[in-house]
């Protein structure tokens, strides 16, 4: 290995650091959030929620607007990428303090075992296989494109089973979208010529969050059925 293949897989490596010290911190709010929720301030988390304009509804469409606001601002203002992180972190912790209530805190630890194993596993496989997995990735979107049309259609056909059938599909797409993300950090890395923004990595950080989380909610509701 040359020097400049060394300086570059330093770079690399950097990076991928500052990726998921990004999402370990997004994790840790979401945490300290629920648990907070949950034990401390739950009259209060209860309030929030309901006078929130459309309750749960509308923290899940905010959500959706976050997401969009820092894809568009990764590159251009990363300070608004990290802030936005937080706020989705925190939010979204508020969210699984009641969730985690509802569905009972033993499956919820089972769940998150589960998924923790998962995602560790899928993150390996896309940082060190040498296979192109941009046709997974690919895939992995356009069945979750599906899963939310036919999530909005089950609300008012309320069939249980297609609940049940879309928990796993999830599943398998988080699976796939994980290692197809951890992968994405190598390209992005390279694409912007290794340059520093924070940005980019809080972005990245961002779609490794909603892997896991996704990952999480589906793996609990299936256990809360069994």
């Amino acid at each position: 290995m040359n020097n400049h293949q060394v300086i570059e897989a330093k770079g690399l490596n950097q990076f991928y650091a500052k990726v998921y010290g990004i999402f370990g911190l997004g994790l840790g709010i979401s945490a300290l959030a629920a648990f907070l929720g949950a034990n401390v301030f739950l009259e209060q988390t209860l309030t929030f929620i309901q006078r929130f304009p459309l309750g749960l509804t509308g923290i899940w469409i905010l959500e959706i607007g976050l997401v969009i606001l820092l894809s568009a601002k990764a590159k251009s203002n990363p300070a608004l990428t990290i802030a936005g992180f937080i706020v989705y972190s925190l939010l979204n912790g508020l969210v699984l303090s009641i969730t985690i209530l509802a569905y009972g805190v033993d499956n919820a630890a089972k769940a998150f075992v589960v998924a923790a194993t998962t995602f560790l596993v899928m993150s390996f496989i896309g940082i060190f296989t040498k296979r192109d997995l941009s046709g997974i990735g690919r895939a992995g979107i356009s069945m979750l494109w599906g899963v939310i049309i036919a999530t909005i259609v089950n609300i008012f056909l309320q069939s249980s089973a297609v609940s049940y059938f879309l928990d796993y599909v999830i599943v398998l797409i988080f699976v796939g979208l994980t290692a197809y993300d951890n992968q994405r950090i190598r390209q992005v890395y390279f694409a912007t010529q290794g340059q520093d923004n924070l940005g980019f990595a809080a972005f990245m950080a961002l779609q490794l969050y909603l892997d896991f989380i996704n990952l999480f909610l589906s793996l609990l509701r299936i256990f809360s059925r069994n």
